[in-house]
């Protein structure tokens, strides 16, 4: 006889989730600066299709600590200094990577930013001096990152690069390895620099080893700007080996007098990874909603011990989350075919993640990564690499970016029922200082679903980035009372006063 399954099939007419508010609590206050990070990348060179249109938008943006990250990937751009030097002569040439530098000053507008010059030449390391790299600029150089063993061990040969780097853009200039002084005429500020991005992916630097080279780096570069901090760790989704943070973070492990201003570390989504080149052999689109939010809340989880392991060695070093996003399987497709849900599928788990953190005492979260291009994690872009108009998953960033700021209060709220949470939508209300009252609402489902929030009374706006909004703004729709639908994998505010 065969199983009735009807019981586990919810009724025609289901209830909508109920959302309580506690707008009386007013403990906790916005605290956490949400941001994105920019590469320097092929499609946002200047005369590029994208540049204008992509720029703009990070401009409209208007976002602080916004990180410019020039990597290993394209060596042609972010590495000034190609060739080690001779006898008689340095390789020094930032006529690639200024345009993108002054570019991505010109977005922000005054507002501070941070610095990663992330990339270590490759003849800075035993066996790494037989990389070639060509000379087509677009090329993507995976195989970069060669070498594990500095050729100068007591790490001054890096941290002067990095030294002559920040001294371009920060001081005007620098003298060379044979006393020649380079002009540049930039005075930049760089409200940060963060230290390396990523050390314990490819080349799995020991923590002893990135510890070490962080003091030498600091030590150098807080001659340039006494008003400048320093980021440290900038770890891989793909590790987050505890050892990093119990050793990074514990005071005694660094030279006397080195800050311990931030440590950073990131998260990418993913579904299972069975063809990176392709959609052959990849889960389908149907099981990434799943694989996402479930990765996500084990996220979460880390990041309450990552913060534990903080508070106990270092509790004033701030945790920042600087690069947060998703990507479909087919990472590395050089002709990515990605479908049109998964970008509103993705901005619901930023947005969903973001709000989370609020409560885990992250001091920033930087939405990944404004620019993705094929062959290039394209999945991870905010903007269109081909016409650098905004996505989704933009709308989104902006969509939270512009209605909740630091100092709003942060209103305890509840899904479901006492004792029983509904998962299929996050919400979290806001309270700013001016009186007005907003509910952030991501449905994390792929279908309608109905909720209904206490004592919200008369007329309000809501704002959706949605499936059928595509690349617009937010749809607007006008809401009467607390009972409203969010559309599949929605991420909404809803406003009144």
């Amino acid at each position: 006889m065969a199983e009735d399954h009807s019981l586990l099939a919810p009724p025609e007419h289901a209830p909508a989730i109920p959302v309580v508010i506690d707008w009386e609590d007013t403990s906790r206050v916005v605290e956490t600066v949400l941001t994105t990070h920019l590469w320097a990348a092929p499609p946002l060179e200047r005369g590029a299709p994208a540049h204008d249109r992509a720029f703009a938008a990070l401009r409209d943006l208007k976002v602080d600590y916004a990180r410019f990250l020039p990597w290993f990937s394209n060596p042609l751009v972010s590495v000034p200094a190609l060739s080690a030097p001779t006898a008689t002569t340095t390789s020094w040439d930032f006529s690639r990577l200024d345009p993108y530098v002054e570019d991505f000053m010109d977005a922000a507008e005054g507002r501070p930013v941070v610095a990663n010059f992330a990339t270590i030449p490759h003849w800075m390391f035993v066996g790494g001096e037989t990389i070639e790299v060509g000379d087509d600029k677009d090329e993507i150089h995976w195989d970069y990152e060669q070498g594990t063993r500095f050729r100068d061990e007591t790490l001054e040969e890096v941290a002067e690069y990095f030294y002559r780097i920040a001294s371009w853009y920060i001081a005007g200039g620098f003298v060379d390895e044979h006393g020649v002084r380079h002009e540049s005429g930039h005075a930049y500020r760089f409200a940060q620099w963060e230290v390396l991005c990523e050390p314990d992916l490819n080349r799995r630097m020991a923590p002893e080893t990135y510890t070490r080279l962080y003091d030498a780096v600091v030590a150098r570069l807080r001659t340039l700007d006494p008003d400048m901090t320093f980021v440290g760790l900038s770890l891989s989704h793909v590790h987050h080996d505890p050892e990093y943070f119990w050793y990074f973070l514990d005071p005694a492990h660094h030279a006397p007098g080195a800050p311990l201003d931030a440590f950073s570390l990131h998260f990418y989504a993913s579904p299972d990874i069975v063809n990176p080149f392709g959609p052959e052999g990849n889960p389908p689109a149907d099981q990434w909603e799943t694989a996402f939010f479930a990765q996500a809340d084990g996220f979460l989880e880390q990041l309450r011990y990552v913060r534990s392991i903080a508070d106990r060695l270092s509790p004033s070093t701030r945790m920042l989350l600087n690069e947060v996003g998703t990507y479909p399987s087919d990472v590395m497709n050089p002709h990515p075919s990605i479908p049109d849900e998964y970008w509103v599928l993705s901005a619901a788990v930023q947005s969903y993640l973001w709000a989370r953190s609020l409560d885990l005492g992250a001091d920033l979260f930087g939405v990944a990564e404004f620019n993705g291009y094929p062959g290039m994690i394209p999945g991870t872009s905010l903007v269109d690499w081909e016409t650098g108009e905004p996505n989704a998953r933009y709308r989104a960033l902006k969509l939270l970016v512009d209605h909740v700021r630091l100092g709003d209060t942060i209103a305890p709220t509840s899904t479901g029922y006492p004792g029983f949470p509904d998962a299929r939508v996050h919400a979290q209300a806001f309270a700013s200082p001016d009186g007005a009252r907003r509910v952030v609402l991501v449905n994390k489902r792929g279908v309608p679903t109905d909720v209904e929030i206490s004592d919200w009374t008369g007329e309000s706006l809501l704002r959706a980035v949605e499936q059928g909004s595509g690349s617009a703004v937010p749809i607007a729709r006008t809401v009467q009372g607390g009972r409203l639908t969010l559309p599949p994998h929605a991420t909404a505010v809803l406003s009144r006063g």
